[in-house]
């Protein structure tokens, strides 16, 4: 017999609920949750690990052991490799419709504490706006060659990867059914049963939606480590910037945020293109989704990298050095790189003086090249001085209207323009997948096939 443990022992408070509290149990599967629920609930569901979820529906039953009453949901697993979509929209149908009084996580031990913990991560990530009310529990933890011994390092690890968890508690199959039920209902009688409420756009960002074909799997692994491949280069071409003169390292690392949100695109638009046909409508929006999320994350990740080691913030708009401002007449987009405040005419040159400078900028741009697996940066003539982050055929002679404009009058560029300039990757990419009248069909005739009652 395996004696459970917990770390915060507490006491339970006997409320005087309207309801008996309910608890729902979420992990991955073959954690443990559907043969800890039939032993607690004297029910006889089918248990076990596979490549899908055994739990295929949500499933409702009263704790028939211990003093205290309670309830418990079964959720499929949140790792499925099947009826993926299905399986989240009944993870977030019985996370919201009834009142909670705790989320209970369910983790099997690992001899490997981060093993433990990324699974836990993972199964968190679907309710991490809800961590207060979340109870870990770890399985099978007989297997551990010293449990008291490593009862205490694991709820540090637990506790430093997401400090807000209520509480940890210990169990295995051997353990006294009725011990569990005391201890989760200490737990669950310390928290105030709540409606959660979980929006579209969470359920996008937090749960997993998407599912990889058998015959997709190989190429999908590989676009992953193309996609971590790609942002290694780069983070090394970025610390190697870091010698640069200022000037230099503001120049080129405008240039690698820039080029590596296109060169992201660009493997997933080489996937997508490959596969997306084969795909049907659900099975591609979901993937579209959770592959631009990804992107935007790793974007946000070396953007977030970069920006400290630039002499000056690309989105602050007070800051001198960014003066782009928009032609009130023909609309083009303007960087100011000399002279006063005062009236101008758009499409204005720099004068012989300022391009007559010694190593004046405007001589070359930064070009990011692959070179036997590395990437590298040169400089590339050009033929004209930049007037602005317009394309290239705006060096020409003749380029903007010749209207006369005041530039301190100009109103500052919307946050939206400013940043569609600088091509920063944000979740609107995303956003619009998500908005798309195709996805929206299809995930409306998709759900409404899904049975999210409660079974018994």
């Amino acid at each position: 017999m395996f004696r459970p443990l917990i770390k915060n022992p507490g006491t339970a408070r006997y409320r005087r609920y309207t309801n008996r509290p309910c608890g729902i149990l979420i992990g991955q599967t073959g954690v443990g949750k559907t043969t800890l629920k039939n032993r607690l609930c004297n029910t006889n569901h089918l248990a076990g690990a596979s490549e899908g979820s055994v739990t295929q529906q949500l499933v409702k039953n009263d704790v028939s052991v211990g003093t205290n009453a309670f309830s418990l949901i079964d959720t499929p697993g949140t790792d499925s490799q099947t009826h993926t979509y299905k399986h989240a929209v009944l993870l977030r149908a019985g996370l919201t419709a009834t009142d909670l009084a705790t989320l209970f996580i369910v983790v099997k031990y690992e001899n490997r504490y981060y093993k433990m913990i990324d699974n836990y991560l993972q199964a968190e990530q679907p309710v991490a706006n809800f961590t207060r009310k979340i109870v870990i529990l770890i399985s099978h933890m007989d297997n551990a060659g010293d449990p008291g011994a490593e009862f205490a390092k694991i709820c540090q690890s637990l506790m430093e990867a997401s400090p807000n968890v209520a509480n940890v508690i210990f169990f295995s199959e051997r353990s006294n059914p009725n011990s569990v039920a005391e201890l989760l209902y200490a737990c669950m009688s310390n928290m105030e049963p709540q409606r959660l409420t979980i929006s579209d756009d969470d359920f996008h960002y937090n749960f997993t939606l998407y599912q990889v074909r058998i015959n997709m799997r190989k190429s999908f692994e590989q676009y992953k480590k193309q996609v971590q491949a790609l942002l290694g280069g780069f983070s090394r071409l970025r610390d190697r910037t870091k010698k640069e003169s200022d000037e230099d390292k503001d120049e080129l690392f405008h240039v690698m945020i820039v080029q590596f949100k296109y060169d992201l695109d660009e493997l997933y638009d080489e996937f997508v293109g490959k596969y997306g046909t084969d795909m049907v409508e659900m099975e591609y929006f979901a993937l579209c989704i959770e592959m631009q999320r990804e992107n935007v994350k790793i974007c946000d990740r070396f953007v977030s990298s970069v920006t400290p080691l630039m002499t000056y913030n690309l989105f602050d708009k007070t800051d001198p050095r960014n003066l782009i401002k928009a032609c009130p007449f023909c609309g083009l987009v303007w960087w100011k790189t000399e002279g006063c405040d005062g009236e101008t005419r758009c499409g204005s040159r720099v004068s012989a003086a300022f391009d007559s400078r010694p190593n004046r900028r405007s001589w070359f741009r930064y070009a990011l090249e692959w070179i036997n697996g590395e990437l590298v940066h040169s400089k590339k003539p050009v033929a004209r001085p930049f007037v602005g982050p317009a394309q290239a055929s705006q060096w020409a002679d003749g380029v903007g209207c010749g209207r006369p404009i005041t530039w301190s009058e100009l109103p500052k560029l919307k946050d939206e323009v400013l940043f569609k300039i600088f091509e920063v990757k944000t979740m609107d990419e995303v956003k619009s997948i998500m908005q798309n009248d195709g996805y929206k069909k299809a995930r409306a005739n998709y759900v409404s096939s899904i049975d999210t009652t409660f079974h018994s």
